[in-house]
């Protein structure tokens, strides 16, 4: 997808904020060119009703290099948060063309291109061939294995982020839906604002959270990263979570 197709898609951000030459010129080389000329051209703001924000790497700036200091072989150097939910899910740019996301509320770092990158090919491959009205070449796999190794399209990231219908499925223990309830008891949010969950309360639902701004949310992350990544492992794909202390944000 480009970045034309977007803003075709989706349209322009609302109640965007330009940003600062300070701000396009840190983002230089962290983030793909062409969403940083969208940021340029057309600021940062919401989409989905109010759910998913763009943003520049300069407002979690400090945040990440400090909190996933001790998480091995990643250099928070090399993440550029580009966008965040109204519930602190925060996307991440790896400038090798990888896709990271942190959740605030219980630090949770997860490596969504090593899921897509050991996926292994699908059994109904043939079926998906014949789906799409196209006969399956004999290099089938190693198509899809070629394929799974692209650096991702942070358009496609981005679409699928600013889709309204994705957050409304979004429910809390008792099945209700979970953002129209926030938005009913703590009010609409403005921009660098959030709903945050308490983690220490256990259920999830609308009472534990708070409209809380960025500042104050990065300030309550817990002291303990949760790191979930896939490896390959006998052409099967294995899920890897490892626990590692938070550098200190305080």
């Amino acid at each position: 997808m480009t970045a034309a197709e977007f803003l075709e898609t989706r349209g322009k951000p609302h109640e965007a904020k330009r940003i600062s030459e300070a701000e396009a010129e840190s983002a230089v080389g962290r983030v793909p060119e062409d969403l940083r000329e969208f940021w340029m051209q057309y600021g940062v703001g919401y989409y989905a009703n109010r759910n998913y924000w763009l943003c520049t790497p300069a407002l979690f700036e400090g945040f990440f290099r400090q909190v996933l200091a001790n998480v091995p072989e990643l250099d928070a150097d090399d993440l550029a948060a580009f966008g965040y939910s109204s519930l602190g899910t925060v996307n991440l740019w790896h400038k090798t063309g990888r896709h990271f996301t942190f959740s605030l509320d219980v630090a949770l770092l997860m490596d969504l291109t090593s899921r897509s990158r050991t996926d292994p090919p699908p059994h109904d491959l043939e079926e998906i061939y014949r789906a799409a009205g196209v006969d399956m070449p004999q290099n089938a796999v190693e198509l899809f294995l070629e394929a799974r190794s692209a650096p991702e399209d942070i358009w496609n990231i981005l679409l699928a982020a600013t889709s309204t219908d994705s957050y409304k499925a979004i429910y809390d223990d008792n099945g209700k839906a979970i953002t129209p309830q926030l938005r009913r008891s703590l009010g609409e949010l403005s921009q660098d604002e959030i709903y945050f969950r308490d983690r220490t309360a256990g259920e999830n639902t609308a009472d534990h959270y708070q409209k809380l701004n960025i500042s104050e949310a990065v300030s309550r992350v817990p002291d303990e990263i949760y790191y979930s990544f896939a490896v390959e492992v006998g052409g099967q794909q294995q899920i890897v979570s490892q626990t590692i202390p938070a550098g200190s944000v305080r």
